[in-house]
């Protein structure tokens, strides 16, 4: 009787550790998936860019915006790093376009940095949604603020109120 409870005892040690064992053993290769924005707190985030009129919110507006555009949805943290390689990453479906809120934004921040007299800053701006955002998807945006670094490099006193950048 004595062997039977041993075996049984062992049976559950085994399965135990069966169930259990790949997770102990390969818990220090594993990493925790960054958790990437919800279309609502980057909507929300949009909202506060657009109306917002103070520099330093609508630029870290748009930062924001731009390292969620930027997310890939990554394996769940349960799965293995070895495996990465076999689980394909899937393109974000959302109900809006991430990138095409984080130029807008970024546009907005031109603008915002413009009308607080920061020309440099403006035309950084303008030049990185020129180079960040494929032109096939992203037209508008491009087309917008290459328009307006023309603006910015034509000649003549430049009057934030009046400029085409204070108004789209």
């Amino acid at each position: 009787m004595r062997k039977i409870g041993s075996v049984k005892s062992c049976a559950l040690l085994s399965i135990g550790l069966f169930l259990t064992g790949c997770q102990v053993l390969d818990s220090s290769t594993r990493t925790s998936a960054p958790r990437s924005a919800s279309v609502m707190s980057m909507w929300e985030l949009y909202r506060h860019c657009r109306s917002s009129s103070d520099v330093e919110t609508v630029l870290s507006a748009a930062k924001q915006l731009q390292q969620s555009a930027d997310t890939h949805v990554v394996p769940a943290p349960d799965v293995p790093k070895s495996l990465d390689r076999f689980v394909t990453r899937q393109p974000v479906r959302t109900t809006v376009d991430p990138k095409a809120l984080a130029a807008s934004c970024t546009l907005q921040a031109a603008q915002t940095s413009l009308s607080a007299g920061r020309e440099q800053e403006a035309e950084q701006l303008l030049y990185a949604v020129v180079l960040s955002y494929p032109e096939n998807d992203y037209t508008f945006y491009v087309a917008q603020a290459r328009v307006w670094i023309e603006e910015l490099h034509r000649p003549g006193t430049l009057d934030s109120v009046a400029h085409p950048i204070s108004t789209y």
